[in-house]
């Protein structure tokens, strides 16, 4: 049996690699998953209790609960279920939602959106249902270089959730 030859770059990167997991783990550094988040060890279970939306754009509710129950699962913050029985509770209140047309090409069509998302999530647990974790109220705008409304705004959801579940996981 032959070994294949690999190049000194292959060879390089490979031995950098190496180098880097071994000092890395040999630090006690961990990956964001494996530390606990604010709701324990990730075997709580959560629900979306309600999407209060006060803007002209339904679909936004269904793109941002998808997207909360997507991230929260994936990082293993808890887990995701519908029912009433739930650990956790969670109510968020979209406040703001726009999507403006920038740029116009020469048929007047839109070639890209402006759009912004602001709302904000709170998570109720307990025997009293208190206020276990509040995001505060949270926003973002970005410019998509799109002629498709809804992509842009479920490219912008998929930021700021990414936000939130970072926050969720300050466990400091």
């Amino acid at each position: 049996m032959q070994f294949p030859n690999f190049s000194y770059v292959a060879r390089t990167v490979a031995a950098v690699c190496l180098l880097a997991t071994l000092t890395l783990t040999g630090c006690g550094y961990k990956f964001t998953n494996d530390h606990p988040s604010i709701f324990g060890d990730g075997t709580a279970t959560m629900r979306i209790k309600e999407v209060d939306n006060t803007t002209v754009f339904p679909w936004i509710n269904q793109t941002l609960r998808s997207q909360l129950y997507d991230e929260i699962t994936d990082r293993n913050i808890a887990i995701m279920t519908a029912s009433e029985s739930a650990d956790y509770e969670m109510v968020v209140k979209i406040s703001k939602f726009t999507i403006t047309s920038r740029v116009l090409g020469s048929k007047r069509e839109t070639l890209e959106y402006t759009v912004e998302l602001e709302f904000e999530a709170t998570v109720y647990g307990g025997e009293e249902n208190e206020v276990v974790w509040g995001s505060g109220k949270v926003s973002i705008s970005r410019a998509y270089p799109t002629s498709d409304a809804r992509f842009a705004g479920t490219q912008i959801t998929k930021l700021l959730v990414e936000s939130i579940a970072d926050k969720m996981r300050d466990t400091f």
